[in-house]
């Protein structure tokens, strides 16, 4: 490994930002810090990532405005060679899939357009679109959880292809009214700390950093860190992949 860790971030903003945070100060060496960056949520989404970049999948023109979120435009052949990886961290917020044709789908990208579709968008992201016309982008929209074998499966294919260290990393933490954790958000959490108890990839908690700052500090809303928090997420985040490479970040 070099001074600074080549590292592979996929998952929302809420990982991309702060590392991007990190490269920016000259911690560690992002290799999609401008290339080949989209959003993505799943464990799925994550692993059809690695397939991409390593020319396994390609996502058909119609529907890359349903699966790719970013500001960036890419080539009809998306694969890159990124050169040596000293760490990936993949960030998992949901377990709920779309899905058409085996491509999957970016969630926010399939809200846009099912709200654009001038019928009502609620049940076509849900998967039922007997209201869309045949022709429609998002006629053959499938929706599903992701099992636990399932999740776990996505995230070894994704260590093992990229061959280097992975970590994971769950939702934000926030609770409900009556100071309770958000239920879907916490059993993503006992999911991802099943793939670390059974197969040694590293889980990334937000909930302690969240907690030891204060929600007000750290969240912008119960989506988005504030910006000026971002700096903080990023060094937790190097803890952890200085654990995983066992050298300080």
């Amino acid at each position: 490994m070099s001074t600074k860790p080549r590292v592979l971030a996929i998952g929302s903003c809420r990982v991309t930002r702060p590392l991007r945070r990190m490269y920016e100060q000259g911690r560690i060496d992002l290799v999609n810090y401008n290339t080949h960056l989209w959003l993505t949520h799943t464990a799925a989404a994550g692993r059809q990532y690695v397939d991409i970049i390593q020319g396994r999948t390609n996502i058909p023109a119609e529907l890359r405005p349903a699966a790719l979120e970013s500001h960036l435009e890419f080539p009809d052949d998306m694969s890159v060679d990124f050169g040596p990886i000293d760490a990936v961290v993949v960030e998992v917020s949901s377990y709920k899939q779309h899905r058409i044709n085996g491509i999957e789908l970016n969630a926010h990208k399939v809200y846009g357009i099912a709200k654009q579709a001038g019928v009502d968008h609620r049940p076509i992201i849900e998967g039922r679109t007997e209201a869309l016309p045949d022709d429609h982008v998002l006629k053959s929209l499938e929706v599903s959880f992701a099992t636990q074998d399932e999740l776990a499966a996505d995230l070894l294919t994704i260590r093992d292809r990229l061959g280097a260290p992975t970590m994971t990393v769950d939702h934000l933490y926030t609770e409900m009214p009556d100071g309770s954790p958000v239920p879907v958000r916490e059993r993503l959490t006992t999911m991802l700390s099943r793939v670390q108890q059974d197969h040694g990839i590293p889980l990334h908690t937000t909930k302690e950093t969240i907690l030891e700052h204060g929600f007000v500090a750290a969240l912008e809303d119960q989506n988005h860190y504030r910006y000026a928090f971002e700096p903080v997420v990023g060094n937790r985040l190097l803890t952890g992949i200085g654990q995983m490479v066992g050298a300080s970040v």
